[in-house]
C-alpha cells in the first residue's frame, strides 16, 4: 500500500488533450447496476460507504464490458477532485514542505477541470481556492516540530475512553502537559467524553513542576445526534443517550482518576449561531499556559475564543492548539490562524489534524513623523 511518503503524485494526472475523446460521443455517465441490467455485486464483503459499492460495481461492469469509462469525461473529473481532497487530508496530517509544490499543481488542475465541466459548483471551487491560498502563502521557513509526543505511552484507562481524537494527538497532549514549564493553567475547549482531558491530566500528573496548575475543561456536555457517528463504546450505546440529554456524568466517570486536577465548566462559546440556555463561558483572568481549541471549526467560534481567552495569553509562553486545523471542513480555522500570523507562530505538528502555535503579542509598528 502506498503511503504519503511513497506516493509519487497526489492525484490522477490531468489529461492534456481531451479533443479525441470529445469527438467519440461515447457514454460518460456513471451507470448503476440497475441501469445496466445486472444484479449489484454481492459476492464480496464491503467496508465503507455506499460509494464503495457503487464504484466497485462500476469496475465490475467495465471489466465485463457492460459499461465504458471515459478518462477525459465528467466521471474522471469528479474522481480527480475526490482524490485531491484525499491528498489535502494527507498533506494536513504532516504539512511536509516537499509535498507543497506538487499538491498546488494538482489543485490548479482540479480548478481547470471545474471550469470546463462544472463551473456552477461555486462552493467546491471556493474550497480548492482556499486550500491553494493557504499552501501558497505558507512560505515561511519550516519551524515545525513533528516529533513532539510521538513516543508517549497512554495508560490503558485513558485509551478506554470514547474519543473523536486520534491517538497521535492524544499522545501529544500528554507530552505537552508532562513537559510544561511555563506558568499558568491549561484550558481545553471541547472535552466531549474526556479522552483528551484525561491525557492532559495524565501528563500533568507526571510533571514535577505542576505546582498548583489546573485543567479547565469547557463543554456544553449536551448530546447531539451527530455524536453517535463516533460512538462505538458499548456502555454509551447501551445508555441510549438522546439528543439534548446531558452526558456530564459520563465525562465525570471517565475522568474520575484525575478529578483533583480538573475544573469542569458546563458552558458554551457565545456566538450568534449558538444560542442555548447554558451560560456563556468565562475566564477568571489568570495566566494561560496551554489552550486547546476543539469546540468548532467556524470562524465565529474561534473569534469568540480569542475574545475571551487571549487577554490572558503570555507572549512567547502560551501554546495554542487547534485540534481541527487540518480537517477538510476547517478552512475557516486555517484562515483565522493565517490572519493572526503575527501572533500565532507555528510550533508543533503531530501527525494528525492538530497544529500548535506559540502565542506572541503583536507589537504595533511605529512610524516616525518627519518634522519640517
Amino acid at each position: 500500500m502506498a503511503t504519503e511518503e511513497t506516493t509519487p503524485s497526489h492525484t490522477v494526472p490531468r489529461p492534456h488533450d481531451r479533443a479525441a475523446a470529445k469527438q467519440s460521443h461515447v457514454q460518460t455517465g456513471c451507470a448503476s447496476a440497475v441501469a445496466a441490467g445486472v444484479s449489484p455485486v454481492s459476492d464480496v464483503s464491503f467496508t465503507g460507504t455506499i460509494l464503495t459499492l457503487t464504484v466497485c460495481q462500476h469496475i465490475h461492469d467495465l471489466i465485463d464490458g457492460r459499461n465504458f469509462f471515459d478518462p477525459y469525461g465528467a466521471d474522471a473529473m469528479w474522481m480527480r477532485a475526490l482524490f485531491a481532497i484525499g491528498a489535502i487530508q494527507i498533506y494536513f496530517r504532516g504539512e511536509k514542505p516537499s509535498e507543497t509544490v506538487s499538491l498546488i499543481h494538482d489543485l490548479h488542475g482540479v480548478l481547470r477541470d471545474l471550469d470546463e465541466f462544472s463551473p456552477e459548483h461555486a462552493r467546491i471551487r471556493s474550497f480548492f481556492e482556499e486550500c491553494i491560498r493557504y499552501l501558497e502563502t505558507d512560505t515561511a521557513a519550516d519551524p515545525l516540530d513533528r516529533t513532539a509526543g510521538e513516543d508517549e505511552e497512554l495508560s490503558a484507562s485513558v485509551q478506554c475512553i470514547p474519543t473523536m481524537v486520534s491517538q497521535e494527538t492524544l499522545r501529544y497532549y500528554k507530552w505537552l502537559a508532562r513537559t510544561l514549564q511555563e506558568p499558568g493553567d491549561i484550558v481545553e475547549l471541547g472535552s466531549w467524553m474526556g479522552s483528551s482531558t484525561a491525557c492532559l491530566a495524565e501528563g500533568l500528573s507526571q510533571n514535577p513542576r505542576r505546582e498548583h496548575k489546573r485543567i479547565h475543561a469547557y463543554d456544553s456536555f449536551i448530546w447531539r445526534d451527530w455524536m453517535r457517528t463516533y460512538t462505538e463504546a458499548p456502555e454509551l450505546l447501551a445508555a441510549n443517550i438522546r439528543a439534548g440529554d446531558s452526558f456530564l456524568h459520563n465525562f465525570s466517570g471517565y475522568t474520575a482518576p484525575f478529578r483533583h486536577l480538573i475544573d469542569v465548566h458546563q458552558s458554551v462559546l457565545e456566538t450568534r449561531a449558538e444560542q442555548t440556555a447554558l451560560p456563556a463561558l468565562e475566564w477568571s483572568g489568570g495566566p494561560i499556559a496551554i489552550l486547546v481549541m476543539d469546540f468548532a471549526h467556524d470562524r465565529a467560534s474561534n473569534e469568540a475564543m480569542w475574545r475571551v481567552f487571549s487577554p490572558s495569553f503570555q507572549s512567547d509562553r502560551t501554546i495554542v492548539v487547534f485540534n481541527q486545523f487540518g480537517n477538510i471542513p476547517a478552512g475557516e480555522v486555517r484562515e483565522f490562524c493565517r490572519d493572526k500570523a503575527l501572533e500565532l507562530v507555528p510550533l508543533h505538528k503531530p501527525h494528525s489534524s492538530a497544529k500548535a502555535f506559540r502565542y506572541r503579542k503583536a507589537v504595533a509598528s511605529c512610524q516616525q513623523v518627519a518634522h519640517p
